[in-house]
């Protein structure tokens, strides 16, 4: 079940932080907080990604996920069911931020591990603060 979080808070992290609360809030199936915590089009794209395993199981669900740009209750419908889906994985991954650096003077780029996994996590300073977003990590002129 998707949460309505009352705080805007999120507004005053830093990027280092909202790594953990991205992670909590996504397998705990908390899609409300993890749309605050991304750009529009980076949410979009993450829920495309994470539910992709459940497209292959649910006709439905596929052909709304393919709309969920254009469509608002196919939206609805796609973070319902993939909260609920997110939540059955029962997955709570380790996290360990391992360093931070700047692309330009607005974004960052967080490297972690997600269980033992090398990764990499772009973020942008937006009018609303700091967002994830899977496009600051290309090169700034």
């Amino acid at each position: 079940m998707m949460l309505k979080n009352s705080s805007k808070t999120y507004s005053l992290l830093e990027p280092k932080d909202i790594l953990s609360v991205y992670y909590t809030s996504l397998y705990s199936g908390d899609l409300s907080t993890v749309k605050e915590l991304m750009t529009p089009e980076s949410y979009m794209m993450t829920l495309e990604t994470f539910g992709l395993r459940l497209s292959l199981r649910d006709p439905e669900f596929k052909s709304h996920l393919k709309v969920i740009g254009k469509d608002a209750d196919a939206l609805s419908e796609v973070e319902h069911k993939l909260s609920y889906d997110l939540i059955s994985r029962k997955k709570s991954p380790v996290i360990e931020m391992k360093s931070v650096s700047w692309n330009g003077e607005e974004r960052q780029t967080i490297n972690y591990t997600e269980d033992g996994k090398i990764k990499k996590l772009y973020f942008s300073k937006e009018k609303d603060g700091w967002k994830i977003n899977y496009y600051a990590g290309r090169k700034v002129a």
